[in-house]
């Protein structure tokens, strides 16, 4: 199975955790950014969907991020079928999630 570079983005309107990215094979987020473009300031959630273990694990809770700002999302190892979501502290919040992704690892 060879390596594949790939990228997921998702702009996220509301309050609700959202899907960015469900691995289809074993894969991997080597870097990514939730940028807040809307007018107020927000805090984000960025979860992991274990599918495996049926759970949700918290990889950054509640993260206070101002307008005009953005954070930095670490690397997060996934197997088939696992998930990287997000999730705004605001229903009027804007916020832009980009992931950059190694898929297909071997």
């Amino acid at each position: 199975m060879a390596n594949n570079f790939s990228d997921a983005s998702v702009t996220i309107s509301n309050a609700s955790l959202t899907d960015i990215f469900t691995a289809s094979n074993k894969s991997m987020v080597i870097a990514g950014v939730v940028s807040n473009t809307g007018t107020s300031a927000v805090n984000i959630s960025i979860k992991k969907y274990d599918n495996s273990a049926t759970a949700t694990f918290t990889i950054i809770k509640d993260a206070p991020l101002p307008v005009g700002s953005s954070l930095e999302v670490p690397k997060i190892v996934l197997n088939t079928s696992d998930k990287v979501q997000a999730q705004s502290s605001s229903s009027s919040g804007t916020l832009d999630v980009a992931l950059q992704l190694l898929t297909d690892v071997a």
